[in-house]
């Protein structure tokens, strides 16, 4: 074997290293993800459309595609995992942060359907034990209900209903 071979080889290897380290593996590994860096996302239950893009932020708190150009000035760019495409003339985005399903954990939900007359929501809950309020400002833990409804104390009752 040539002494040349075994040098082309290992220079070969060597570059592959230094190429794949100098490349992002994703758009994602360039800027910040959008919904852990601000406060602009839904929330929403766990099967969230994935949009897996790169966005710019203005001010007013509008999300837009970015491209491959720079953000305008005085926009920020992030990157959001779960969105999609709202407006594609304007490029308006709606990101999302995902909550588990409330139904997923034994004994929060309750079975069956709720009573005639009353109306159920999907939204965001949080809860302390089995106790659940609307509302994402939470001390307790964020979780989505598909099927819910407001009860007279102000808690929410979430039942293994349909999905929305």
């Amino acid at each position: 074997m040539s002494p040349k071979l075994p040098l082309a080889l290992t220079t070969a290897a060597l570059l592959g290293v230094v190429v794949s380290l100098l490349t992002p593996g994703s758009a994602s590994a360039q800027y910040r993800d959008l919904c852990d860096s601000t406060q602009v996302c839904d929330y929403t239950g766990p099967n969230a459309p994935v949009l897996d893009a790169d966005v710019c932020l203005d001010q007013t708190g509008q999300t837009r595609l970015k491209g491959s150009t720079p953000c305008p000035a005085g926009q920020v760019p992030f990157h959001v995992r779960y969105g999609e495409l709202l407006d594609p003339v304007e490029l308006l985005v709606v990101a999302y942060t995902p909550l588990e399903n409330a139904c997923s954990i034994p004994g929060l939900c309750d079975p069956g359907d709720y009573a005639p007359g009353e109306t159920s929501t999907a939204q965001a809950i949080c809860c302390f034990g089995n106790v659940c309020w609307p509302g994402v400002d939470c001390g307790g833990t964020l979780m989505w209900c598909d099927d819910g409804v407001c009860n007279e104390d102000g808690t929410i009752t979430c039942f293994e209903g349909m999905e929305f």
